[in-house]
């Protein structure tokens, strides 16, 4: 029995202490950060919506505060979207979540006039201001987690697929190294497939698939009993497409059931992936470029469709704040929130499409 390492003894306690102390670190900022936050968006909030019948001294004094207030909304969000981005790594609806929690307040500025009827008083417009830029931590953070995700989604997928470890058949089996792994190939110029076998293989010599003929080397019997009994083959792709054996005693669905369980017809399914996922990445980037006008002008028309039945409902008339003083807004701005909802549903629709596409491949095995 040997000695143990110290040296990996002192690694390993080293980096335990440092994922402890990143771990400690996140949780603080995330906590920290949801106070901070907390209280500078609910203090701006009240000052939207109650600060109506206040005297001018206690409104002078509010303003003031407002700086605060700002530092408070803004770095609270911050932290608490890079904190939460470490203590939910890999969670899915992560990125997401803060998206959204990004552009309810990213968006106040569009809804919050109509919501108090008017432009409001200086304090209630900087604070509407406030609120809206203190979304915008988490839309950065938001988007960020949605690439990631769907890069290391493409990436394992690519590299691994579904592990072997899955497969009922060909489990624990090594890449055969005679074989070049060609893209898109047939079955037998996969990695997986056997040497001793391939050359006594009826599919093999046909020149076919062992998945489309339902039967192979993993899966059935007679073909490896062929094998390690030397049994001659014709070269003749017609006259060895007779011996390719026929299981009468499975039904179609068994047959397919099993290509879906084999470690051969995995390998099959990386390179569809590998196939389809540029393939739906320029489409995504095609759509969004080639209709970005259409998209863009169907967007602003819904905002200002929802906008204009909110002022309705709400007895706001036509009031609106002037687009040339603010940073974004639903009719202009120097950063229209019709362009930002048009860049966000574009990472969205890409990240739902590749696992619309993995679900096609990886789980239904088409």
């Amino acid at each position: 029995m040997g000695r143990p390492n110290p040296q990996n003894f002192n690694n390993n306690v080293v980096g335990d202490s440092l994922a402890g102390f990143a771990e400690g670190f996140a949780k603080l900022l995330f906590f920290a950060g949801a106070a901070a936050s907390v209280f500078g968006i609910g203090v701006l909030v009240f000052q939207i919506f109650a600060s109506g019948g206040a005297d001018a001294q206690a409104v002078a004094q509010a303003v003031q505060l407002q700086e605060v207030l700002r530092q408070a909304a803004l770095w609270g969000i911050l932290a608490t979207a890079l904190g939460a981005s470490y203590l939910f790594w890999g969670e899915e609806v992560a990125g997401p979540i803060m998206l959204i929690i990004g552009l309810a307040l990213a968006l106040a500025s569009a809804y919050m006039p109509a919501a108090i009827g008017g432009d409001g008083t200086e304090l209630q417009k900087n604070a509407i201001q406030y609120l809206s830029v203190s979304g915008y931590p988490a839309i950065l953070v938001g988007v960020i987690l949605i690439v990631v995700d769907i890069v290391q989604r493409a990436r394992i997928r690519v590299l691994e697929g579904a592990k072997a470890e899955q497969m009922k058949y060909g489990k624990g089996m090594k890449e055969e190294r005679d074989v070049r792994d060609v893209f898109m190939g047939k079955c037998w110029q996969l990695p997986y497939c056997r040497k001793f076998v391939r050359e006594r293989c009826p599919i093999y010599h046909a020149k076919r698939t062992c998945w489309k003929e339902r039967v192979g080397c993993m899966c059935e019997e007679s073909v490896i009993k062929n094998a390690m009994e030397g049994k001659t083959i014709s070269k003749d792709m017609i006259a060895a497409s007779k011996f390719i054996p026929q299981n009468n005693k499975l039904s179609a669905a068994a047959k397919a059931e099993r290509c879906r369980q084999c470690v051969i017809y995995n390998e099959h399914q990386k390179h569809k992936y590998k196939l389809f996922l540029p393939i739906i990445f320029v489409a995504v980037c095609a759509v969004f470029f080639g209709l970005h006008s259409v998209l863009a002008d169907a967007i602003q028309g819904a905002l200002a469709a929802v906008d204009n039945v909110y002022k309705g409902v709400t007895f706001a008339g036509n009031q609106q704040l002037d687009p040339s003083v603010q940073a974004t807004s639903v009719s202009g701005g120097a950063i229209p929130y019709n362009e930002i909802i048009l860049v966000v549903l574009g990472l969205v629709t890409m990240a739902y499409a590749i696992k619309v596409l993995e679900f096609l491949i990886w789980k239904l095995k088409i």
